[in-house]
């Protein structure tokens, strides 16, 4: 139904009243919305693709009439109340009083009201697009009706069927590309009478080796496949040194993560006399740690970047560090997986006899995802391709999307260079999508300069749907998902075919938390802390549980240091407290050794918490934010670290967006409690695949495919990244190019829908609409 009572007064569901959805949703949250009927509770759903509406909960039975249906007197008076709450909907709202609002004796900061002003009043904001269709900017082909029933169209037929010498293949986002590489290898196999063992197939994930064998499998003989060489370049590299150098590289040497390599660092002495390494923080040296996997698969040894200029303090850190880091290995027989691929390469290079009976060996090579391979990689795999120079690297420049890494897509790009009698075959159909996606992700890419030139068509002739959505924030964007993802249930999608897609880890917290609520089961890997146990939230979480209970002294424990407080008053703190009967935090204010201002702040800090507990957790959240002063604190704290980046700030911001859909500080601290417990069982539960919704981000989701995708905050600073935008601004545009790559890997990733999240607020702040969004569409 689209009218609900709120307070005893009707309200109405249509465009004009679509801005005040995320309130009515608060508002439904709090069984403050009732059936004009039945005067139960109602819930509003507002998805994407449907228009909002207000529903009874699944077990209530509404027998009455709708509104519309209804007759008589009372009624006729209901909906003239409704019609006029309609005709004064789309009024802009009243300005509040100069008069800050107040919480206890506590006036909220003022820099957060809405005042009066004398000047000319700026034009009412844009309304929000609740839906709207995205149309491609540019049309493409379909393939031909004659040609949909082949197996392998020509162009996969050419690639197929080209085995001699240099071969690229363009291979264009579901395209077909394992199809081709599973065809070409029986052919080799059966038609052209090569050995299994001879041809190597390098892909990069041991998932999409064992796809293309158990492919395979199904063709050939299974000795035939369990023959055939492939694997990752780490996996074949290692069996290659393992075979001949197994003592250098036994695998309990291995140092499988980043934190490993730091320890390393710290515990071998090798910092000894290098006194700003040793005050290195962990994030700090695990970053310098990335930059020197960087350099090393692009071959570039200690000795190579001494004296080049550093382009950050990061990478002043690793220079530094690159060579302890190196003697720290060698001293005590370690090694990481970059060196693997540097010690295959050199091990080849320097060793020509067994060069030369590799060489002999493997007679044709095939490359997966060649515009993700490195340079240490290349090299390796020239070294093995000559002299036969049989090699197919298949690839898709388009998708390069892992430059972090030390990938780079200029050698997919100068291949032809490398080996200028190549040959070049693009597979330019889209199996996968329907052809509105497809034409999408076709005007997006077309806006980079640094690519392959290619057509594109689809396979299929359904246009597809996709949406843009402007909720109010990144809170409200996760609630209309997950609404969307339920109406799609409802109506026979399954869960395991639904995407969302982000490109940072920030856009998933809100995600996961309305999937959590809503019941519905979820795949997600935990790529960095709960958000709730960073150190920022903890201290902020920690001031709202004083508020509710000032004799918890775990929480003022917490936040000791944000109030100058050394650790060795606690015992003093807490003794006192003993001794006069009184809540610790009451005892904070009151110790002899404070300093006037000290203690001034400290009874101001006091009684925030005493006035926190008669607001809104919001309204808490800001008074602790500033009049207790712990933005400024974490400001201060911040202000030396060498990448400039305020995450702390979003971190408050986004504590802050969530705290808004909580009446009280008590129902806020609750639902952290039950989302900190829920996580846990993230981390342990594995629903089916097929039973799920995948929650992951696009980097991860290369290679995958999802009926429906859900791609949130295409704004500014997001996607395109911040990183990215400062890259722009001093005249580098590699940086935008890959952030266009991976919004194009994103969106191929959908085959029939797509609905993209454009928040009108993130972290507290006004957006600004991706610059993709007009590129792509209108």
């Amino acid at each position: 139904m689209k009218h609900a009572f709120l307070d005893n007064k009707p309200i109405l569901l249509q465009p004009e009243t679509y801005n005040r959805i995320p309130f009515w949703r608060m508002a439904a949250r709090q069984d403050q919305i009732r059936c004009p009927v039945c005067a139960f509770p109602l819930r509003l759903i507002a998805g994407v693709t449907f228009e909002p509406y207000f529903a009874h909960a699944e077990d209530v039975d509404c027998s009455g009439l709708s509104l519309e249906e209804a007759s008589g007197p009372d009624w006729l008076l209901v909906q003239e109340q409704v019609a006029a709450a309609t005709a004064v909907a789309d009024k802009p709202e009243e300005v509040e009083t100069t008069e800050d609002p107040m919480i206890g004796s506590f006036r909220m900061p003022k820099k957060r009201s809405i005042g009066k002003s004398a000047t000319v009043p700026s034009p009412a904001p844009k309304p929000p697009i609740f839906r709207k269709r995205l149309t491609p900017k540019k049309s493409i082909q379909h393939l031909a009706e004659q040609k949909r029933n082949e197996s392998l169209h020509p162009g996969q037929q050419q690639a197929v069927h080209t085995t001699e010498g240099p071969l690229l293949i363009l291979a264009g986002a579901g395209s077909g590309k394992t199809r081709v590489m599973t065809a070409r290898t029986a052919h080799l196999i059966q038609d052209k009478g090569i050995e299994p063992k001879q041809i190597l197939v390098v892909t990069f994930t041991t998932k999409a080796a064992e796809e293309i064998r158990q492919r395979i499998a199904r063709q050939l003989l299974p000795s035939q496949a369990r023959e055939l060489v492939a694997g990752t370049f780490h996996s074949i590299f290692y069996r290659m040194l393992l075979h001949h150098q197994p003592a250098r590289w036994d695998q309990q040497r291995l140092l499988k993560k980043e934190w490993q390599k730091w320890r390393l660092l710290r515990e071998t002495g090798v910092l000894l006399g290098h006194d700003d390494l040793l005050a290195l923080k962990e994030n700090e040296a695990l970053d310098a740690l990335g930059v020197i996997s960087r350099w090393k698969n692009e071959y570039l040894l200690p000795h190579d970047v001494a004296y080049r200029e550093p382009e950050s303090d990061t990478e002043k850190q690793a220079q530094q560090l690159y060579p302890l880091y190196e003697e720290a290995k060698r001293k005590h027989n370690w090694f990481d997986f970059d060196d693997m691929l540097i010690g295959c390469y050199e091990m080849l290079r320097e060793d020509s006899t067994l060069l030369k009976r590799y060489q002999d060996r493997i007679t044709h090579v095939m490359i997966d995802e060649f515009q993700d391979i490195n340079r240490i990689q290349y090299e390796t795999v020239k070294l093995l391709a000559a002299p036969h120079n049989n090699l197919c690297v298949i690839g898709d420049d388009d998708q390069s999307i892992y430059g972090f890494r030390g990938s780079d897509p200029q050698y997919i790009l100068g291949f032809t260079k490398d080996f200028p009698e190549a040959q070049t075959i693009t597979l330019e159909v889209n199996y996968r999508s329907h052809s509105s996606i497809v034409s999408l992700g076709y005007s997006l890419i077309g806006h980079n300069r640094e690519r392959w030139e290619k057509e594109c068509r689809s396979f299929h002739h359904e246009e597809g749907d996709a949406y843009l959505f402007e909720p109010e924030d990144e809170e409200e964007q996760a609630s209309r998902i997950v609404d969307e993802i339920i109406h799609r249930q409802e109506h026979g999608a399954a869960l395991g075919e639904c995407a969302i897609l982000y490109r940072t880890n920030e856009s998933a917290r809100p995600i996961l938390e309305r999937l959590s609520e809503a019941g519905i089961p979820f795949h997600y890997t935990q790529e960095e802390d709960s958000f709730y146990q960073r150190q920022t939230v903890r201290w902020t979480l920690a001031y709202l549980r004083l508020a509710q209970n000032p004799d918890d002294s775990d929480a003022l424990k917490e936040v000791l240091p944000t109030l100058y407080i050394s650790h060795e008053m606690w015992n003093a703190l807490r003794s006192q407290a003993i001794l006069e009967d009184v809540p610790i935090l009451h005892v904070l204010p009151n110790q002899a050794q404070l300093k006037p201002y000290q203690r001034k702040h400290l009874q101001t800090v006091m009684d925030i918490l005493t006035s926190c507990r008669e607001g809104s957790a919001a309204q808490a959240l800001e008074l602790i934010y500033e009049d207790g002063k712990l933005r400024d604190y974490l400001k201060k704290r911040a202000k030396n670290r060498e990448d400039g980046k305020d995450r702390w700030a979003d971190e408050l911001q986004q504590l802050l967006a969530a705290s808004k859909r909580h009446a009280t500080v008590a129902d806020f601290l609750t639902y952290i409690d039950q989302m900190t417990q829920r996580e846990k069982e993230w981390r342990t539960q594995r629903p089916l695949p097929e039973e799920a919704v995948h929650v992951l981000s696009i980097h991860r989701a290369k290679g995958l495919e999802y009926d429906h995708v859900f791609l949130p905050d295409l704004v500014e600073g997001a996607l395109p990244h911040e990183y990215t935008l400062d890259e722009l601004r001093k005249g580098g545009n590699a940086a935008l190019e890959e952030e266009r790559r991976l919004l194009y890997v994103a969106i191929t990733r959908a085959r029939h829908s797509l609905c993209i999240g454009i928040p009108r607020e993130r972290f507290g702040r006004k957006t600004r609409i991706s610059r993709f969004v007009a590129e792509m569409g209108r």
